[in-house]
Protein backbone atom coordinates (compact mmCIF):
# COMPACT_ATOMS: atom_id res chain seq x y z
CA UNK A 1 0.00 0.00 0.00
CA UNK A 2 2.89 2.37 0.97
CA UNK A 3 3.96 1.86 -3.01
CA UNK A 4 0.29 3.16 -3.94
CA UNK A 5 0.86 6.35 -2.18
CA UNK A 6 4.04 7.28 -4.52
CA UNK A 7 2.58 5.65 -7.69
CA UNK A 8 -1.16 7.52 -7.30
CA UNK A 9 -0.96 11.56 -8.42
CA UNK A 10 -3.90 12.15 -10.51
CA UNK A 11 -7.10 10.77 -11.72
CA UNK A 12 -4.74 9.63 -14.82
CA UNK A 13 -2.87 6.88 -13.39
CA UNK A 14 -6.07 5.07 -12.54
CA UNK A 15 -6.87 2.37 -12.45
CA UNK A 16 -4.16 0.25 -11.27
CA UNK A 17 -4.72 -3.62 -11.57
CA UNK A 18 -1.56 -5.89 -10.11
CA UNK A 19 -1.65 -9.64 -10.05
CA UNK A 20 0.78 -11.81 -8.68
CA UNK A 21 1.39 -15.15 -8.36
CA UNK A 22 3.55 -16.12 -4.63
CA UNK A 23 4.56 -18.71 -2.09
CA UNK A 24 2.73 -18.36 1.05
CA UNK A 25 4.32 -20.09 3.84
CA UNK A 26 1.86 -20.48 7.19
CA UNK A 27 2.98 -22.60 9.88
CA UNK A 28 0.59 -24.90 10.20
CA UNK A 29 0.33 -27.81 13.01
CA UNK A 30 -1.98 -29.75 11.20
CA UNK A 31 -1.15 -30.07 7.68
CA UNK A 32 -3.71 -32.15 4.93
CA UNK A 33 -2.58 -32.21 1.57
CA UNK A 34 -3.96 -29.42 -0.82
CA UNK A 35 -6.43 -28.16 1.44
CA UNK A 36 -3.67 -26.62 4.11
CA UNK A 37 -0.56 -26.76 3.70
CA UNK A 38 2.80 -24.79 5.41
CA UNK A 39 3.97 -23.69 1.98
CA UNK A 40 1.35 -23.27 -1.06
CA UNK A 41 1.14 -21.35 -3.98
CA UNK A 42 -0.97 -18.05 -3.79
CA UNK A 43 -2.67 -16.16 -6.64
CA UNK A 44 -3.32 -12.82 -5.56
CA UNK A 45 -4.61 -9.20 -7.43
CA UNK A 46 -4.65 -5.72 -6.06
CA UNK A 47 -6.28 -3.04 -7.79
CA UNK A 48 -7.06 0.53 -7.49
CA UNK A 49 -9.48 2.77 -8.39
CA UNK A 50 -10.88 6.80 -8.34
CA UNK A 51 -14.60 5.66 -7.26
CA UNK A 52 -16.45 2.96 -5.37
CA UNK A 53 -18.55 1.91 -7.86
CA UNK A 54 -15.35 1.26 -9.93
CA UNK A 55 -14.13 -0.45 -6.85
CA UNK A 56 -17.19 -2.61 -6.53
CA UNK A 57 -17.49 -3.53 -10.20
CA UNK A 58 -14.05 -4.85 -9.93
CA UNK A 59 -14.46 -6.97 -6.90
CA UNK A 60 -17.47 -8.48 -8.48
CA UNK A 61 -16.35 -9.15 -12.07
CA UNK A 62 -13.08 -11.15 -10.70
CA UNK A 63 -15.97 -12.95 -8.62
CA UNK A 64 -18.00 -13.86 -10.74
CA UNK A 65 -16.44 -13.30 -14.28
CA UNK A 66 -12.85 -14.72 -13.27
CA UNK A 67 -13.50 -17.20 -10.30
CA UNK A 68 -16.84 -18.60 -10.34
CA UNK A 69 -16.46 -18.98 -13.91
CA UNK A 70 -13.51 -20.88 -13.89
CA UNK A 71 -14.12 -23.26 -11.40
CA UNK A 72 -17.64 -24.04 -12.75
CA UNK A 73 -16.89 -24.39 -16.63
CA UNK A 74 -13.08 -25.63 -16.34
CA UNK A 75 -12.97 -27.34 -13.37
CA UNK A 76 -16.67 -28.71 -13.30
CA UNK A 77 -17.49 -27.48 -9.58
CA UNK A 78 -20.47 -26.04 -8.45
CA UNK A 79 -19.92 -23.16 -5.91
CA UNK A 80 -22.20 -21.36 -4.03
CA UNK A 81 -21.66 -17.09 -4.73
CA UNK A 82 -22.58 -14.58 -1.66
CA UNK A 83 -20.98 -12.25 0.91
CA UNK A 84 -19.47 -12.81 4.10
CA UNK A 85 -20.74 -11.25 7.09
CA UNK A 86 -19.27 -8.76 9.01
CA UNK A 87 -17.60 -10.97 11.40
CA UNK A 88 -16.46 -13.17 8.71
CA UNK A 89 -15.09 -10.74 6.44
CA UNK A 90 -11.61 -9.78 5.63
CA UNK A 91 -10.36 -7.26 8.43
CA UNK A 92 -10.63 -3.78 7.26
CA UNK A 93 -12.69 -4.49 3.90
CA UNK A 94 -15.73 -2.91 3.70
CA UNK A 95 -17.37 -6.22 1.85
CA UNK A 96 -16.06 -9.88 0.81
CA UNK A 97 -17.11 -12.07 -1.53
CA UNK A 98 -16.87 -15.60 -1.08
CA UNK A 99 -16.86 -18.74 -3.35
CA UNK A 100 -18.02 -21.69 -1.17
CA UNK A 101 -18.00 -25.59 -2.80
CA UNK A 102 -19.52 -28.44 -1.25
CA UNK A 103 -17.70 -31.26 -0.86
CA UNK A 104 -18.84 -35.22 -1.16
CA UNK A 105 -18.46 -35.22 2.89
CA UNK A 106 -20.57 -32.97 3.69
CA UNK A 107 -18.38 -30.02 4.41
CA UNK A 108 -17.82 -26.30 2.29
CA UNK A 109 -14.72 -26.06 0.91
CA UNK A 110 -13.89 -21.77 0.28
CA UNK A 111 -12.86 -21.50 -3.40
CA UNK A 112 -12.08 -18.24 -3.51
CA UNK A 113 -12.41 -14.54 -2.26
CA UNK A 114 -12.74 -10.76 -3.57
CA UNK A 115 -12.75 -7.95 -1.24
CA UNK A 116 -13.92 -4.18 -1.83
CA UNK A 117 -11.53 -2.74 0.38
CA UNK A 118 -13.42 0.25 0.28
CA UNK A 119 -10.73 3.66 1.66
CA UNK A 120 -9.63 2.32 4.84
CA UNK A 121 -6.28 1.57 3.65
CA UNK A 122 -6.00 4.47 1.29
CA UNK A 123 -6.88 6.23 4.18
CA UNK A 124 -4.22 4.35 6.91
CA UNK A 125 -1.63 4.70 4.09
CA UNK A 126 -2.13 8.24 2.51
CA UNK A 127 -2.85 7.06 -1.04
CA UNK A 128 -4.61 10.54 -2.62
CA UNK A 129 -5.28 11.44 -5.86
CA UNK A 130 -6.04 14.73 -7.94
CA UNK A 131 -9.31 14.17 -9.53
CA UNK A 132 -10.57 15.70 -12.83
CA UNK A 133 -12.74 18.23 -10.62
CA UNK A 134 -9.11 19.64 -8.87
CA UNK A 135 -10.26 17.90 -5.53
CA UNK A 136 -7.70 15.73 -3.80
CA UNK A 137 -9.92 12.29 -2.80
CA UNK A 138 -8.71 9.06 -1.19
CA UNK A 139 -8.62 6.34 -3.93
CA UNK A 140 -10.90 2.88 -3.56
CA UNK A 141 -9.14 -0.67 -3.27
CA UNK A 142 -10.14 -4.02 -4.15
CA UNK A 143 -8.07 -7.18 -3.09
CA UNK A 144 -9.00 -10.82 -4.43
CA UNK A 145 -7.22 -14.12 -4.45
CA UNK A 146 -7.50 -18.41 -4.40
CA UNK A 147 -4.67 -20.67 -4.18
CA UNK A 148 -3.99 -24.41 -5.03
CA UNK A 149 -6.61 -25.77 -2.49
CA UNK A 150 -8.20 -25.56 -5.75
CA UNK A 151 -6.51 -29.05 -6.61
CA UNK A 152 -7.76 -30.10 -3.38
CA UNK A 153 -11.38 -29.21 -4.00
CA UNK A 154 -10.89 -30.75 -7.61
CA UNK A 155 -10.00 -34.23 -6.34
CA UNK A 156 -12.66 -34.21 -3.07
CA UNK A 157 -15.80 -33.44 -5.60
CA UNK A 158 -14.86 -35.80 -9.13
CA UNK A 159 -11.92 -38.28 -7.27
CA UNK A 160 -13.57 -41.94 -6.16
CA UNK A 161 -12.17 -45.14 -4.56
CA UNK A 162 -10.35 -45.50 -7.96
CA UNK A 163 -8.73 -42.52 -7.92
CA UNK A 164 -8.48 -38.91 -9.74
CA UNK A 165 -11.18 -38.20 -12.41
CA UNK A 166 -10.28 -34.94 -14.25
CA UNK A 167 -12.41 -32.89 -16.33
CA UNK A 168 -11.60 -32.59 -19.93
CA UNK A 169 -10.74 -29.04 -19.88
CA UNK A 170 -7.98 -28.91 -17.46
CA UNK A 171 -6.70 -32.81 -18.12
CA UNK A 172 -3.40 -32.59 -19.12
CA UNK A 173 -4.20 -35.94 -21.00
CA UNK A 174 -7.72 -36.10 -22.24
CA UNK A 175 -7.48 -39.37 -24.60
CA UNK A 176 -4.66 -42.13 -23.50
CA UNK A 177 -4.95 -44.66 -26.35
CA UNK A 178 -3.98 -48.39 -25.60
CA UNK A 179 -3.00 -50.73 -27.62
CA UNK A 180 -3.58 -54.53 -27.00
CA UNK A 181 -0.45 -55.53 -28.52
CA UNK A 182 0.65 -59.34 -29.61
CA UNK A 183 3.44 -60.51 -31.36
CA UNK A 184 1.99 -60.85 -34.77
CA UNK A 185 0.27 -58.03 -34.81
CA UNK A 186 2.26 -55.40 -33.07
CA UNK A 187 3.78 -53.33 -35.37
CA UNK A 188 -0.27 -52.96 -37.22
CA UNK A 189 -1.73 -52.20 -33.92
CA UNK A 190 1.15 -49.71 -33.21
CA UNK A 191 0.26 -48.01 -36.90
CA UNK A 192 -3.05 -48.05 -36.06
CA UNK A 193 -3.17 -46.34 -32.82
CA UNK A 194 -0.10 -43.77 -34.06
CA UNK A 195 -2.96 -42.84 -37.14
CA UNK A 196 -5.73 -42.47 -34.06
CA UNK A 197 -3.42 -40.19 -32.23
CA UNK A 198 -2.79 -37.83 -35.29
CA UNK A 199 -6.37 -37.39 -36.22
CA UNK A 200 -7.34 -36.73 -32.31
CA UNK A 201 -4.69 -34.39 -31.86
CA UNK A 202 -6.09 -32.01 -33.75
CA UNK A 203 -8.97 -31.67 -30.84
CA UNK A 204 -7.60 -33.14 -28.03
CA UNK A 205 -4.74 -33.45 -26.03
CA UNK A 206 -3.55 -37.34 -26.65
CA UNK A 207 -1.28 -40.06 -25.83
CA UNK A 208 -0.11 -43.27 -26.71
CA UNK A 209 0.60 -45.99 -23.83
CA UNK A 210 3.57 -48.34 -25.53
CA UNK A 211 5.10 -49.84 -22.94
CA UNK A 212 5.75 -53.30 -23.20
CA UNK A 213 6.74 -54.59 -19.66
CA UNK A 214 2.78 -53.87 -18.34
CA UNK A 215 -0.54 -55.73 -19.29
CA UNK A 216 -3.32 -54.05 -20.74
CA UNK A 217 -5.01 -54.54 -17.54
CA UNK A 218 -2.22 -52.72 -15.58
CA UNK A 219 -2.34 -49.62 -17.72
CA UNK A 220 -6.08 -49.53 -17.68
CA UNK A 221 -6.10 -49.24 -13.96
CA UNK A 222 -2.93 -46.54 -13.96
CA UNK A 223 -4.77 -44.23 -16.29
CA UNK A 224 -8.02 -44.70 -14.47
CA UNK A 225 -6.13 -44.23 -11.65
CA UNK A 226 -4.54 -41.10 -13.12
CA UNK A 227 -8.33 -39.34 -14.13
CA UNK A 228 -7.66 -38.97 -17.68
CA UNK A 229 -11.25 -38.81 -19.39
CA UNK A 230 -11.26 -41.25 -21.99
CA UNK A 231 -9.43 -44.65 -23.18
CA UNK A 232 -9.71 -45.86 -26.64
CA UNK A 233 -8.45 -49.64 -26.97
CA UNK A 234 -7.18 -50.49 -30.23
CA UNK A 235 -6.49 -54.62 -30.78
CA UNK A 236 -6.06 -57.02 -33.58
CA UNK A 237 -9.62 -58.12 -33.06
CA UNK A 238 -10.89 -54.07 -33.64
CA UNK A 239 -9.11 -53.60 -36.22
CA UNK A 240 -10.35 -56.49 -38.24
CA UNK A 241 -13.95 -55.61 -37.21
CA UNK A 242 -13.10 -51.48 -38.48
CA UNK A 243 -13.31 -50.44 -34.35
CA UNK A 244 -11.89 -49.35 -31.45
CA UNK A 245 -13.28 -49.76 -27.83
CA UNK A 246 -13.87 -46.28 -25.61
CA UNK A 247 -13.74 -46.13 -22.21
CA UNK A 248 -15.03 -43.06 -20.42
CA UNK A 249 -13.55 -42.41 -17.04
Amino acid sequence: CSLYSKWVKSWRDLPILINQWVNIVRWEKVTRLFLRTTEFLWQEGHTVHKSEQEAEEETLKILNQVYRDYVEKDLAIPVIVGRKTEKEKFAGALHTYTLEALMADGKVLQAGTSHNLGQNFAKAFDIKFLDEDQKEKYVWQTSWGTTTRLVGALVMVHGDERGLKLPPKVAPVQVIIVPIMFDKTKKEVLEKAESTRVILKKDFRVEIDTRDEYTPGWKFNEWEMRGVPLRLEIGPKDMAQGQVMLARR
